[in-house]
């Protein structure tokens, strides 16, 4: 690949992905978000979250692909605790701080 078409790709690149993130702040005020819309956006943060800690919690073995629902998963052992707290006290900090505990101990006690 030459220097010009690397360059062109690098800019084009940068121009698309500015333009996806840059442009609905540009156009935000324009338009008013219902209520039912707001409410249900709420949702999104969550659902991401889930879809990206949900693989790695109960398939932790990229070589096998094997769901692993075992006692002795410690990364799902450590999910319920820290699920737990999540929504008793919907406290970010506690939250991570219990997930990252309960593995470190799970993990000190050989799981």
């Amino acid at each position: 690949m030459s220097t010009t078409t690397l360059l062109v790709v690098l800019v084009g690149m940068t121009a698309v992905t500015y333009g996806i993130r840059s442009l609905p702040l540009l156009l935000a005020d324009r338009f008013t978000i219902s209520e039912s819309v707001l409410h249900w956006m709420a949702y999104i943060p969550p659902a991401v979250l889930a879809a990206l800690i949900a693989p790695s919690v109960f398939v932790p073995d990229t070589a096998s692909h094997a769901l692993n629902l075992d006692v002795a998963n410690p990364l799902l052992l450590s999910a319920l605790p820290t699920l737990l707290v999540a929504w008793r006290t919907k406290n970010m900090y506690a939250t991570v701080g219990t997930g990252v505990v309960v593995l470190a101990l799970l993990r000190l006690a050989g799981l």
